[in-house]
């Protein structure tokens, strides 16, 4: 005698099916809850960054377009939160002028705490460094006038922490532009403020 095919499998699939979106659904749930509450317990304040007592020494530019200089400056680093502390666990620094690098250098890893001022003091050194034609026109030309527009780009990977937790890596470009260097008297030079991307 023939028998007909029960229709439980189908329709047990499809509970299973159910069951794992909603378990998902629950997950992704219980995540986002868990992020809104840190948002508002931590109250993320956005981190500053500014350009001080810059100065160039040993300024030489060859007639074949070739520069020699010190890049002295400090960078400050500002952290407002109150339960946010910063680790940045890699730090590149450029010097650039007009979108050209004169000289670069790196940094050792550090720790910033919560609602501190860290001061970062560095100094690049470009030794011999081929620069266009157009660039050699006007740092001549800026030379000439006792002042250099320069931009200072840092690079860093950065991880934050809130209490036992560590974020994951991320990138920081931090770019200090119109940094306005007085040659004869570097202790006269600007300070500048820097846009952060983090």
């Amino acid at each position: 005698m023939p028998t007909s095919a029960s229709p439980n499998p189908p329709l047990r699939r499809r509970s299973l099916v159910c069951y794992v979106f909603l378990v998902i659904l629950t997950l992704i749930f219980i995540v986002a809850v868990g992020f809104l509450i840190t948002w508002f317990v931590t109250k993320p304040k956005k981190l500053h960054y500014s350009l001080e007592n810059a100065s160039v020494q040993h300024f030489n530019l060859t007639d074949d377009n070739h520069m020699s200089a010190t890049f002295k400056f400090t960078i400050q680093s500002r952290n407002p939160n109150h339960r946010i502390s910063v680790y940045y666990n890699s730090v590149e620094i450029f010097v650039k002028f007009k979108d050209q690098t004169l000289a670069f250098d790196t940094m050792e890893p550090f720790h910033q705490p919560r609602m501190n001022v860290t001061q970062i003091d560095d100094t690049l050194v470009a030794q011999n460094v081929a620069i266009s034609k157009s660039s050699s026109y006007e740092l001549r030309a800026q030379h000439s006038l006792g002042k250099i527009e320069l931009e200072v780009y840092v690079k860093a990977k950065v991880r934050f922490k809130v209490g036992v937790w560590k974020s994951s890596h991320r990138t920081a470009h931090i770019k200090c532009s119109h940094a306005m260097v007085s040659l004869p008297q570097p202790n006269k030079s600007q300070n500048s403020s820097c846009t952060a991307d983090i």
